[in-house]
């Protein structure tokens, strides 16, 4: 791989560190890394109009000798990353979100009920081959479904397809944590309220919830009705106990990584019993019964 990196981006001798997919150098000071990609047709027409409006926050796209955003090496894409040395303050940049233009971009992925029911499916069907193999996963799994299961009704039974369809798009990250908010293949093209749901997973899992103003987030906003129920619905999903899952089972950490997800279950329930309180307070949205506790 040392000797494609320095051809197709003419680089002199560079020293490679892999790790999983990515493989970092740095040259005269400055920190590279070359990543794979999964699928290149979908990220291309974003980051080229990332590119062209000269969006940077904390990396820079590199083009290769063919003037091109990703390279093919033994029929695999990679995408090579310049990090720069601006800092981003995340809890400023989720407030200035990036609306895309509607005659370049449409959302066309499917809905997030019809992916979260096709995820569940297949952890459901998964599941049952590998269960003696991890207690902590047998013990939580139901629970963490019927979570996701309540995220995909709340969805599809507030809000319509017209309604989904009315709303902007924006550059969103897949997932949001201080290392990967500034990876160019964590960014998507998604609604806003994902962003925002995935910024207060971070800052609850993190730990730096409990003194936060989340009354002054929401004030930012000027979210619609509709937002908050999309907002709402991302945050009932639990993303992060699926990521955690996806890792086990693909041998990239231990069972250990969801004891804390687990140990935090109550605490998580009443955070989000507090959000729905806060939200309440601009719009009126669905309430989920099971979450009814005082606030702390």
């Amino acid at each position: 791989m040392k000797s494609n990196i320095m051809y197709y981006y003419n680089f002199n001798e560079i020293g490679i560190d892999k790790r999983d997919d990515s493989y970092y150098f740095r040259d005269k000071g400055r920190l590279y890394s070359f990543e794979k990609v999964i699928f290149p047709a979908r990220s291309e027409k974003l980051l080229l109009y990332l590119y062209q409006i000269g969006y940077q926050k904390g990396f820079k796209i590199i083009f290769n000798i063919y003037d091109k955003i990703f390279t093919n090496i033994n029929n695999e894409w990679y995408i090579l990353v310049l990090y720069t040395e601006e800092k981003v303050n995340l809890s400023l940049d989720i407030l200035n979100p990036i609306f895309l233009p509607s005659n370049i971009f449409s959302y066309q992925n499917d809905s997030w009920d019809y992916l979260w029911m096709r995820k569940i499916d297949y952890y459901e069907y998964q599941i049952s081959h590998f269960t003696n193999n991890y207690p902590l996963v047998k013990e939580s799994f139901n629970y963490y479904i019927g979570m996701a299961e309540n995220a995909i009704s709340y969805v599809r039974y507030n809000l319509s397809s017209e309604q989904l369809e009315s709303m902007k798009l924006c550059l969103c990250h897949n997932r949001i944590t201080a290392k990967k908010y500034v990876d160019p293949l964590n960014l998507i093209v998604d609604y806003y309220p994902r962003d925002i749901a995935e910024y207060l997973k971070f800052l609850f899992f993190s730990n730096n919830y409990r003194n936060y103003s989340f009354r002054n987030l929401f004030q930012s906003l000027h979210f619609s009705r509709e937002d908050y129920i999309l907002l709402y619905a991302r945050l009932l999903f639990p993303s992060y106990y699926f990521d955690a899952y996806d890792d086990i089972l693909n041998k990239k950490c231990s069972e250990n990584r969801l004891k804390k997800i687990i140990l935090l279950k109550d605490d998580y329930q009443q955070f989000l019993f507090n959000i729905y309180k806060l939200i309440s307070t601009y719009f009126s949205i669905p309430e989920i019964n099971w979450l009814k506790k005082e606030m702390l």
